[in-house]
């Protein structure tokens, strides 16, 4: 029961707060006042990974994934990361090779709107909560199965 406190599940915590937060406000940034809806989209996508990350961590912290969560649900949670970080690494991949092509100059805020370096940062951004989001899925599934034993097996 040690595994659910301590520093690393207060910095999983804290840093899924952090990346929730900057999703969605660079979501209103980006998408609204920039008009860069790429990066906006980007953000948000980015954001939503943070927040089922967030949530599952508070789940588990709380004792209450399982009531939540089945081992089956929390695999299609790791499938969903799966592919967030597929579709974040594709995005990564290519936003750098367009902006690399037609030779576009380094972010500053005279660009922002147009500029594929932003978009690749935000497509970063959702392969890492991707990422996360699968492997937290995966080692709490783990969890579930090794602590909670169902009464009719």
């Amino acid at each position: 029961m040690a595994r659910r406190g301590g520093c690393c599940m207060y910095f999983n915590i804290i840093s899924a707060v952090l990346g929730a937060l900057a999703g969605l406000s660079a979501f209103v940034v980006f998408f609204f006042h920039f008009e860069n809806r790429q990066a906006g989209m980007w953000a948000f996508v980015s954001g939503v990974f943070a927040s089922t990350t967030l949530f599952i961590h508070i789940l588990y912290k709380r004792h209450s994934l399982e009531m939540w969560y089945t081992p089956e649900n929390l695999q299609q949670i790791r499938l969903l990361g799966f592919l967030g970080f597929i579709a974040g690494l594709a995005g990564m991949i290519a936003y750098f090779a367009i902006a690399a092509s037609v030779h576009e100059d380094m972010p500053s805020m005279e660009n922002i709107s147009s500029n594929h370096y932003f978009m690749a940062i935000w497509a970063f951004l959702t392969l890492k909560w991707g990422a996360s989001l699968f492997g937290f899925s995966h080692l709490y599934r783990k969890r579930l199965l090794e602590e909670y034993h169902p009464l009719l097996a």
